[in-house]
Parts: structure tokens; C-alpha cells; sequence
């Protein structure tokens, strides 16, 4: 992890993600801070300032306080949706780390649909946190991995590697059998499942782990059954995880353990930050997907 892009707004809420900076790169890592204006105004309302003025001189402020980097300050005008993403392309970062957020009434910055975009527009892994996500502030030593069977959820070990190698954290391999449920015929409501041999996935979890620990990687792996959000969040918690780092898809068409669905609802939920690394479209295209499931097929 070389440098790092942080989207900023001007709001506190958006300078949180800097906590999470800190604590995911090191010492060493370089800081690129980004706050984009709007394409037109030149001047703040009423005070006839400039806003280029007034954005860098916030900028710099913020650099001013991240005392153990090297940072440098950028201001682009247009959409953040847009501008973030180009930004981090342009600028070869190694990840971009916003504030988002779940609900209307905050800057635009934070609405989680501009996160969203970020993540579907972006080949380059993002951090989230929120504004009321408030974590200890000690070195990063455990990161919750969810995967599934499906080669394209692993693609973000590009990812947990390159953190790793700055923290020397613990990986958990995390896996989720998810039951398949169908209407009772009779009621037209009522969930039952249909009974089918459970497929075990905690001996290839296990087998990859121990790849990962040959290769230098502290791991572990373990598995869990039910709602594939619910079991993240509920893992990440009793296991005190410092992160989750998961791949996505952004869009529909591949296993629902790795669709932006789950990854969503994570972040919607979070008590913690999460990392999220989109599948490159080229796996998209290719793939043939198999889910586990604790009772019966789609």
C-alpha cells in the first residue's frame, strides 16, 4: 500500500476516513487529498471569495495534520461520482477511502448512492466507513475475508496482501452456506427448505488457508450458515475484526454472496470499516458461478 486517495467534502464528517487511513497504511504510505468542486462558481456566496482558494486552504489544514506522511492536494471540478474515480486512475493510487453514508440530509459526498457509483465506476479498492462508526484507535490486526467458492470473490487478495504486508494482520477466510428457502405450497407464504446433502465447504476453505499461510499469511479459516449479510456483520463483530474486505460484482449476474446486493447491505449496516474491491469485468464476463447452499438449488 504506496498512496492512498481521500475524498473530502470540507465536512468533519468526511475527515473520519482519516482515523482508517492512518491505521490501514502504515507509517509510510503517501496521502493524496481530493475535494471536488462543482463545474461552475468561482466565487463563495456573499463573501466574494474564491472557492479554489477556499478549498485548498482547507486542504491544507487537513495535510497539515497528517504529520507522519507525505501528502500532496488536489482540487478537480465535476461530479464526485465521476471526478473520484478518474482521480484515483490518474493518480495511481493503491485505494481510495471516502466517509459514506446511508441516508439523505449530509453532503452529497457522503450519500451512500455516491459511494456506490465510486465502488461501480472504480477499479481501484475503496474504504468506507461512516460518520457514526467509531472504532479504537489501535494498529489494524484482524481482517474478516467473505468468499465464496467462485474464483472472482477471491480477487480481493490483491487487496488484503498489499494491507498485510504493512500490518502483518491475521486473515479470516469467511464463508457462508446459504439456505435456500421456497413458499410452502399449501400457505403460499410460509418458507420451508427443500432437503438436499449439505455441500461441506469448510475442507477447501481450509485447504486454501493453508495456501495463503504457506505463501506468509496469518489465517484462518471459518464457516457459517444463514443470511450471507447478517452472518458478516455478526462475524466481524464476535471476532473482532478491525475490517472487512470483500469482493463485488457492482452489478447482477453473479453468485448473490458476491453481487452488490450483499455488499451493500454490509455497508448500509456497518459497525465497522469495510473494503470493497469490485470484480474486474472481464471475470465478470467469463464466469461460471456455483453457489453453496445449505438446502436445495435456485
Amino acid at each position: 500500500m504506496h498512496r492512498i486517495l481521500v475524498a473530502l467534502d470540507g465536512s468533519p464528517e468526511s475527515e473520519q476516513i482519516l482515523d482508517e487511513v492512518e491505521r490501514v497504511g502504515g507509517g509510510q504510505v503517501s496521502i493524496d487529498l481530493l475535494h471536488v468542486l462543482p463545474k461552475n462558481g468561482q466565487e463563495v456566496p456573499n463573501l466574494g471569495l474564491n472557492v479554489e482558494d477556499v478549498a485548498q486552504e482547507y486542504l491544507r489544514k487537513v495535510a497539515a495534520r497528517l504529520t507522519k506522511h507525505t501528502v500532496r492536494t488536489f482540487i478537480w471540478r465535476g461530479e464526485p461520482e465521476e471526478e473520484i474515480p478518474r482521480a484515483a486512475s490518474h493518480l495511481k493510487v493503491d485505494l481510495i477511502a471516502m466517509t459514506t453514508h446511508a441516508r439523505k440530509g449530509l453532503s452529497h459526498l457522503l450519500l451512500g448512492s455516491v459511494a456506490e457509483a465510486v465502488v461501480r465506476n472504480s477499479s481501484t479498492p475503496v474504504l468506507l466507513t461512516r460518520p457514526d462508526v467509531a472504532r479504537p484507535r489501535k494498529p489494524l490486526e484482524r481482517i474478516l475475508v467473505p468468499i465464496d467458492d467462485s474464483a472472482p470473490s477471491r480477487e480481493v487478495f490483491g487487496s488484503v496482501r498489499n494491507l498485510v504486508a504493512d500490518s502483518g494482520a491475521e486473515v479470516i477466510l469467511f464463508q457462508v452456506v446459504v439456505p435456500v428457502l421456497v413458499a410452502d405450497p399449501v400457505t403460499g407464504f410460509t418458507p420451508i427448505g427443500i432437503p438436499q446433502p449439505l455441500p461441506d465447504p469448510a475442507p477447501r476453505l481450509e485447504e486454501f488457508a493453508r495456501q495463503l499461510a504457506r505463501a506468509g499469511l496469518r489465517t484462518r479459516a471459518v464457516v457459517a450458515s444463514g443470511d450471507a449479510a447478517d452472518q458478516i456483520l455478526d462475524h466481524a463483530q464476535s471476532l473482532d475484526a478491525d475490517l472487512i474486505a470483500m469482493a463485488t460484482a457492482g452489478r447482477k449476474g453473479l453468485s448473490r454472496f458476491v453481487i452488490g446486493s450483499v455488499a451493500e447491505k454490509v455497508v448500509r449496516r456497518m459497525d465497522r470499516p469495510v473494503l470493497l474491491h469490485r470484480i474486474a469485468p472481464k471475470t465478470d464476463a467469463g464466469s461460471q458461478v456455483q453457489e453453496v447452499h445449505a438446502q436445495g438449488t435456485d
